[in-house]
């Protein structure tokens, strides 16, 4: 079943509608859906669709007619001496018919191909504009696309006529690809990181701990060894970037801490760092309005990988032996409270959403509060364009929140500086305190978010 990515497709099929030469670079994170949305979109279109893989030239070029022969329906017994020779064939077909000339994975194609990206050239500078191809590249290494295709040093950089990048599914999307419970959706939306192809694997037909243990805590499981598979995919030295992923699952957070806890020099943890930030697994942040970089914390951004990290690789030795019944009681106890930051994260989408003047900075806040005289939070710190600050306080737990919690976010929020009026937010999504549904009563400044609005 395809749902979602209308805007997506949308787009494609106006590229493919145009009557002149089109070059689209589609790019996105490994299993986020690519080759499904460039398969949906080219539907009804003639298509020659090329899958590269790791292979040779040779190997390359003789699939790269099997791919034209499926997608044409002639060519068999063709040959290539390169791929200058194939694009000017494909190039001849498609100079009074619109065909669309898909590559995907084309990184693989690069490699095999080591003159690819002045092939590709050539045929653009040289030809493309007597044709009505359709020329769409996609790419699963994210910094190769960015780098070696759209990067102004690439060969094709200033060439392309569209380009997508592809991102994970957002809460509305999941809930139309898992029509499970308004908190199970939610949950599903976080394990997964919002990628498509992991939401398909939860079944309705079990609960949600079935679903975990089928997937995860079974070393035979769909998911069980993903995170390894895809840094196996992206990266040298695996085992090193599992050790970075580790320790910010359980706690470190800044550069210094993590190359001293990792033994690593700090000059390495950033280049490690900076690997996984390019993949799209981590991030950085500094508090809302803070401008010193030795603030700086990373964190895991990557759902599937936050999961695995903080509820699965440390019980591999049990999983392993098929002993988890342990585990599973332990996730049954720290599941909902382990998922703050990616609520916070779908609450700051409903923000960017819901606000009443556009937002144009959005963040969290951290710091010594000198009243409390403690390290504070604050989950949700937005600015609007008109100069309104939105503070907002996040609770993904079974108990609802409390007006304690809405006085605790008013002293807190004085510590941020700047705007000309406040709100303040709540979301929750076990509900709120009759006490706190009475503060909120008429006063413009105070909103209640449940659970089911972030659906809307």
């Amino acid at each position: 079943m395809f749902v979602g990515r209308e805007t997506e497709l949308k787009e494609f099929r106006r590229i493919f509608n145009s009557d002149r030469f089109e070059f689209v670079v589609v790019y996105g994170r490994r299993r986020i859906g690519k080759t499904t949305l460039i398969s949906k979109a080219c539907e009804g279109f003639t298509t020659i669709f090329h899958l590269a893989t790791k292979t040779t030239e040779k190997k390359t070029l003789s699939d790269l007619v099997v791919s034209m022969y499926e997608g044409l329906g002639e060519g068999e017994g063709l040959s290539f001496r390169d791929l200058d020779a194939f694009l000017d064939y494909v190039g001849k077909k498609s100079s009074d018919r619109a065909i669309v000339l898909v590559i995907d994975e084309l990184p693989f194609l690069a490699k095999s191909i080591p003159d690819a990206m002045g092939s590709l050239q050539r045929f653009i500078d040289l030809k493309a504009a007597k044709t009505k191809l359709k020329l769409v590249l996609s790419g699963s290494s994210v910094s190769f696309m960015e780098h070696q295709v759209l990067g102004d040093k690439s060969p094709l950089y200033g060439r392309r006529t569209a380009q997508i990048r592809l991102l994970p599914f957002d809460l509305q999307e999941t809930r139309r690809l898992y029509r499970g419970s308004l908190e199970e959706t939610a949950l599903v939306q976080m394990i997964s990181g919002g990628v498509p192809l992991y939401i398909s694997y939860f079944s309705l037909e079990e609960s949600l701990e079935k679903n975990i243990q089928r997937l995860f805590y079974n070393s035979n499981g769909l998911l069980y060894n993903e995170p390894l598979n895809i840094l196996n995919m992206e990266v040298n030295e695996p085992q090193t970037f599992f050790t970075v992923l580790e320790l910010l699952a359980h706690g470190a957070n800044k550069q210094v801490e993590l190359a001293d806890k990792s033994g690593m020099s700090s000059p390495n943890m950033s280049y490690y760092l900076s690997t996984l930030q390019e993949i799209g697994l981590v991030d950085k942040k500094l508090p809302f309005g803070e401008k010193n970089r030795n603030r700086t914390i990373w964190y895991i951004k990557d759902g599937l990988f936050l999961f695995y990290f903080k509820h699965v690789h440390q019980f591999r030795t049990m999983i392993e032996r098929g002993i988890t019944d342990g585990v599973l009681a332990w996730l049954g106890k720290t599941l909902r409270t382990s998922f703050g930051k990616q609520f916070e994260e779908i609450c700051k989408t409903h923000v960017l959403r819901n606000a009443d003047h556009p937002i144009i900075k959005i963040g969290s806040w951290w710091g010594s509060d000198p009243i409390s005289r403690r390290e504070e939070e604050i989950d949700v710190v937005a600015q609007t364009i008109e100069g309104t600050m939105i503070f907002g306080e996040c609770k993904f737990t079974n108990d609802p929140m409390t007006s304690n919690e809405y006085d605790d976010l008013v002293r807190i929020s004085k510590n941020v500086k700047g705007g000309k009026h406040m709100q303040y937010w709540f979301f929750s999504a076990s509900g709120f305190t009759n006490a706190l549904c009475e503060k909120a009563q008429g006063d413009q400044a105070v909103r209640l978010v449940y659970l089911k609005d972030l659906f809307v």
